[in-house]
């Protein structure tokens, strides 16, 4: 019974991974990491896939409670994509489009407080504060009319500040969590090859003119418990900032299946 439940959760999660995980050029959120913390000495290590059509990656993720009530947390994500993009106008009032390729990566750290509430502490409340650095490559394929094999390359570093106030639940074995992640992210340093397009020089330089670019970020996370390891299935969207990611066309949202490892029930 126990590992009919389980295929079936790992299918359901694979087939969310291809149908609802969204990827972009620009921006992407990564997996929210939800605190299940109760006491110090507590440690947590995770790692996560995502995969669609368009996009694959994988995260690395930990969190430790070093004293009662505080938590120090870890976050590194790495994601590879391509598709098309509209990068130029032709002559005749069309777009022209180019193929692409790119590669994302973002490192972050932060630092918060959890505390158990609810009449049995059952509940999980926690906030935290973060800063990260990443950096982002797109190889740009010339339009099918121009004859070549050069690829026209864009690159940027930025920084990402965030706050996460979140709240998870452990019942039997089954644990879920939700949050709210506000965050700041901010272009401050790459290069573009003007031959990229205009359409897509200009969305670059919208971005980086834009920084820092606010967004509010949901997420939710579903996971089974089978004795120290936790299988999770989690999904983070941007739920304010809309206006920025239709006019800078960044992704919107992320899901991802992570399989965690807590140290201290070994």
């Amino acid at each position: 019974m126990r590992l009919l439940l389980y295929s079936r959760f790992v299918i359901a999660g694979l087939a969310l991974l291809c149908t609802a995980c969204t990827s972009n050029r620009f921006y992407t959120p990564n997996t929210m990491q939800i605190p299940m913390l109760t006491g110090a000495g507590e440690a947590t290590v995770a790692g996560g896939i995502t995969a669609g059509n368009k996009n694959t990656g994988w995260e690395v993720q930990g969190i430790y409670s070093p004293l009662p009530h505080i938590g120090l947390m870890v976050n590194h994500a790495n994601l590879r994509y391509d598709g098309n993009a509209n990068t130029a106008y032709s002559p005749f009032f069309t777009y022209e489009t180019s193929a692409y390729k790119g590669h994302t990566r973002l490192t972050e750290g932060a630092v918060g407080g959890y505390w158990q509430v609810g009449p049995q502490k059952e509940y999980r409340l926690s906030l935290f504060t973060g800063f990260g650095q990443g950096r982002t490559e797109n190889r740009y394929s010339p339009p099918p009319d121009v004859q070549s094999t050069e690829t026209y390359n864009s690159d940027w570093r930025y920084q990402r500040w965030f706050v996460q106030p979140a709240l998870g639940l452990k019942y039997q074995k089954f644990q879920v969590g939700t949050g709210l992640r506000f965050v700041w992210v901010n272009v401050y340093d790459g290069s573009i090859n003007s031959r990229v397009g205009a359409l897509e020089t200009d969305r670059i330089v919208l971005f980086e003119a834009s920084s820092p670019v606010f967004l509010t970020e949901m997420a939710w996370s579903v996971g089974w418990r089978l004795k120290a390891f936790v299988i999770s299935l989690n999904s983070t969207a941007v739920v304010r900032g809309k206006n920025s990611l239709r006019d800078l066309e960044l992704a919107s949202n992320y899901v991802s299946l992570t399989v965690g490892l807590n140290l201290h029930e070994l």
